[in-house]
């Protein structure tokens, strides 16, 4: 059986940071038929880091990132690692959205301007850092204590970029992610937490807050047993 779950006694029973992405004007966005939740995920966290520092933050483009992340690895990919999008953000920066709009499908030609290219390295100057609470591995879940540093990265006022093995086959009930055993899972699939909710009934004790680019973009809960059993990798930019 699996060990209590590790506690801190000083965090709050709930956290919920969509209220700020509300009023810097970080609305929900959709990745439509292409792989590329890592990459929305990471432009979220991107945004809210310049947005908490600015007040505000203008909408950065997914289109360019997935591009950085392409030449940083040498690869032709829609979609990446966390880690390789931020090797792509730390060589290229990143540019506003209007410069380089998300498309529906990719386009390996399509390489961004000389003056889009100046425009995005104007954000290298902020000084943003990549923390991770988990380097990826499919092959575990959260340990408790990561689970732990998660809970406290967002009661901080942080979000965390989290990658996951998902169901091949949905449920959910009243908007929480249901669990499921290990052959019903597929890797993977990424999301932005923004927020945690202590809960006795629920596995684990309780669940935490994520935005998804899939599924229409509504956000959704997980219990913490699904975080434990399933999250290949957590990481958080400030």
């Amino acid at each position: 059986m699996r060990p209590a779950r590790e506690e801190d006694k000083s965090l709050p029973p709930t956290v919920d940071l969509r209220p700020c992405f509300d009023r810097w004007g970080l609305e929900r966005r959709r990745q439509g038929e292409r792989p590329t939740c890592s990459v929305f995920t990471v432009v979220g966290g991107i945004e809210y880091a310049l947005a908490k520092r600015q007040g505000t933050e203008p909408r950065l483009s997914v289109e360019f990132l997935n591009w950085a992340a392409n030449q940083a690895t040498g690869e032709a990919a829609d979609g990446a690692f966390f880690s390789d999008l931020w090797k792509g953000f730390a060589l290229h920066g990143i540019c506003l959205d209007d410069l380089m709009p998300y498309r529906p499908q990719l386009d390996g030609a399509a390489v961004p301007s000389p003056e889009i290219q100046a425009e995005a390295r104007t954000r290298l100057a902020v000084g943003l850092r990549f923390h991770w609470i988990k380097e990826w591995d499919v092959h575990t879940g959260l340990t408790d204590a990561q689970l732990l540093a998660v809970r406290r990265t967002l009661n901080a006022g942080w979000p965390v970029c989290g990658g996951f093995r998902w169901p091949k086959q949905e449920q959910w009930v009243d908007e929480v992610l249901q669990m499921c055993s290990p052959d019903a899972v597929r890797d993977g699939h990424s999301v932005l937490l923004v927020g945690y909710r202590d809960d006795p009934a629920q596995p684990g004790g309780g669940v935490l807050l994520f935005r998804n680019t899939s599924r229409d973009g509504r956000d959704g809960f997980m219990p913490y047993a699904y975080a434990l059993a399933y999250m290949n990798d957590a990481a958080w930019i400030e």
